[in-house]
């Protein structure tokens, strides 16, 4: 798996969290629907403002040089 495939799989993911959180949204009615729902959207949020952002950031090179600077 490269970094790519990394980004893409985790995108999959956050896309995945967003489609159950309003499939709890719209599905399900009750006293803590919307709790549930507004939970699995964090999850989302965080995964995609701070682990996505990251992992888009990083740079290819660097990391290549890193890897194989430990690997020495």
């Amino acid at each position: 798996m490269n970094l790519n495939d990394c980004r893409n799989e985790l995108a999959s993911i956050i896309q995945e969290l967003r489609s159950i959180e309003n499939g709890v949204r719209s599905d399900f009615r009750g006293i803590e629907q919307e709790s549930i729902a507004n939970i699995i959207s964090g999850v989302a949020d965080h995964y995609q403002n701070n682990v996505l952002v990251r992992l888009n950031n990083v740079n290819p090179n660097r990391l290549a040089d890193w890897i194989a600077n430990r690997n020495g």
